[in-house]
């Protein structure tokens, strides 16, 4: 009995808890205090707003199911059951079930039980449609919007945000899945004694004269959880690289508890580099026998730009040798094919350091060969053979023969590419297809790629012998009224294999008459042998490309009325 009547005491309890917070929902006396609250879902941000003008912005993580509109907070509660169910502390009633609270902890008033995974999702979109923020956010509405608060939820963008999103430090993997929130001010939070650092062990402390100074180079600044926050760094000072001596830079960093780091680094500017040569090419090519300036915008000079020009010496090494020369003179001839290497050298008078810089100096016959005997048009008979070099040479402008270098290409009727020919197939290539090729060829300057001589040959590949007619026996018999196909069996083709049938042409000269009558296509076909005595029946056709090339055959046919014999018979088909 005692335990029935304690269970029911706490049932009660319970319920006055649930009704309390059921009236609070309902009906709240609307705020005195001075914030509004406007939370961005598309952008995951809480800006708070007093008196109307943005005071502080919070990183936050909404959901699908949060509704957009304009409410009035109703609730608090320190610690709170939440889905899962999980538990979250210093939660603020929205509407409804939604609520602004910490990021969800496993055990209820356990500090060390928050979700890791969970907390690094702040800035996205992750909750079930509560505003998750950091505890030390979500306390600082707790304590300082009072019931009645008006919020504002909407989908806005960046633009709506007017002081940007803050940054939640984020929770290495090392501290394992679960554990405290590092913005808890809580006493007891292993996170309050870290402090985030700067390295300067990577930079670079002397600094050559003029060269450009990165004050980043190097120096590498980490939170309080050992995160990478280099792009934090700010400093003071400068580094004047176009004057020797030493600057100190002071860097700074905050991470996102706003745990601050400092340190210093002293650089030094120096002169240690060789004096410069400006104005000397690596590598030229000229032609035989040009002229070259040698000091033609050549200059050199120290760091602090005392000027050396004058002091430049000049040696060169000729093709075809290793020994080294003073050359005094500023200009040229290059009367010699091959490579010359001409050495400048100064002495940079700071410090006694000697610069070099060498220019290759290549001289070639570099224009383009001349390509003769290559002629624009030709004309081929089908099946023919030709030395598609014959009389084809090729020399370059300084008079080496280049013949053997001569490239030859043919690109075949109806085919889009170039086929490159062997010796063997230029020397007796034969024409196997009607229509229009192209020969082209080519010879390089083997001392100037580019420098190519082309030239094309159209050759026109005809037909224009007289065709095959096949099929036309010399003589046959029939019976007095056969009516026959006088086309069965007849073909006629082109020697290159195309099939003109239908251009055989029949001509017929009946008995007792001098004169040859041409025949329908469908009068051939059904043919009547009206009259006895020999028939005359001339088969022709023409060659479409030369219509003298003209094939002839006759043939005889006797009519009688009597019978004949199977052998000599013309069988006919009803014109089929």
């Amino acid at each position: 009995m005692k335990k029935t009547k304690k269970s029911i005491i706490v049932l009660l309890a319970f319920c006055m808890m649930l009704l309390s917070a059921i009236s609070l929902d309902r009906g709240v006396a609307r705020a005195a205090g001075p914030y509004t609250i406007r939370i961005n879902k598309a952008t995951n941000v809480v800006t708070v707003y007093r008196n109307g003008a943005p005071d502080r912005a919070f990183v936050c993580s909404t959901g699908s199911a949060t509704p957009i509109g304009t409410f009035s907070t109703s609730q608090k509660l320190r610690w709170h059951v939440l889905d899962g169910p999980s538990y979250g502390q210093y939660c603020t009633r929205i509407v409804g079930g939604v609520l602004f609270h910490s990021v969800w902890y496993y055990a209820n008033g356990d500090y060390n039980s928050q979700s890791y995974v969970q907390y690094n999702k702040l800035g996205t979109t992750a909750s079930h449609g509560c505003v998750r923020l950091t505890v030390a956010d979500a306390k600082w509405i707790y304590e300082n919007c009072p019931l009645g608060t008006s919020v504002t939820v909407f989908w806005g963008s960046s633009a709506n945000d007017p002081l940007g999103k803050p940054e939640a430090i984020k929770i290495p993997p090392r501290y394992g899945s679960r554990g405290w929130d590092p913005t808890d001010p809580m006493a007891g939070n292993p996170y309050s004694g870290l402090r985030p650092s700067i390295s300067v062990a990577g930079a670079q402390t002397n600094v050559e004269y003029g060269s450009a100074f990165n004050p980043f180079a190097g120096i590498a600044a980490y939170d309080s959880l050992g995160n990478d926050i280099t792009r934090r760094l700010t400093y003071s000072g400068s580094v004047n690289t176009k004057k020797l001596g030493s600057y100190q830079l002071n860097y700074n960093v905050v991470d996102a508890l706003g745990r601050s780091a400092s340190s210093s680094v002293t650089y030094n500017v120096v002169d240690s580099n060789e004096a410069v040569i400006k104005g000397v090419k690596k590598s030229i090519k000229k032609e035989y026998n040009s002229t070259l300036n040698l000091r033609k915008k050549v200059k050199a000079y120290t760091a602090d730009k005392k000027n050396l020009t004058n002091k430049i010496k000049i040696k060169v090494i000729y093709p075809k040798s290793k020994k080294e020369k003073l050359y005094r003179k500023s200009t040229i001839k290059l009367k010699k094919l091959g490579t010359y290497k001409f050495n400048y050298y100064v002495t940079n008078p700071h410090n006694g350091l000697v610069t070099k810089a060498t220019m290759k100096v290549t001289v070639k016959d570099t224009k383009k060969p001349k390509l003769t005997g290559v002629v624009s048009k030709k004309t081929v008979e089908y099946n023919a053979s030709l030395n598609l070099k014959s009389k084809v040479k090729a020399k370059l402008v300084s008079g080496k023969n280049m013949t053997s270098k001569v490239v030859i290409k043919i690109k075949a009727p109806n085919y889009k590419k170039f086929v490159k020919l062997s010796e063997k197939k230029y020397k007796k290539y034969k024409f196997t297809k009607l229509g229009t090729y192209q020969v082209e060829y080519s010879v390089a300057n083997p001392y100037n790629k580019k420098a190519v001589a082309k030239k094309t040959m159209v050759i026109t590949v005809r037909d224009t012998k007289a065709p095959k007619l096949l099929g036309v026996v010399d003589a046959r018999n029939a019976k007095l009224n056969d009516v026959l196909n006088l086309k069965a069996g007849i073909t006629a083709q082109l020697l290159s294999g195309q099939n003109i049938a239908a251009n055989v042409l029949v001509k017929v000269k009946a008995p007792e008459t001098d004169t040859f009558v041409n025949l329908t296509a469908e009068q051939c076909r059904q043919f009547s042998f009206d009259k006895a005595g020999v028939y005359t029946i001339e088969y022709s056709v023409a060659n479409p490309n030369n219509p003298k090339a003209v094939t002839k055959k006759i043939m005889t046919v006797t009519v009688t009325s009597g019978q004949i014999s199977p052998d000599d018979a013309v069988t006919p088909d009803n014109g089929k």
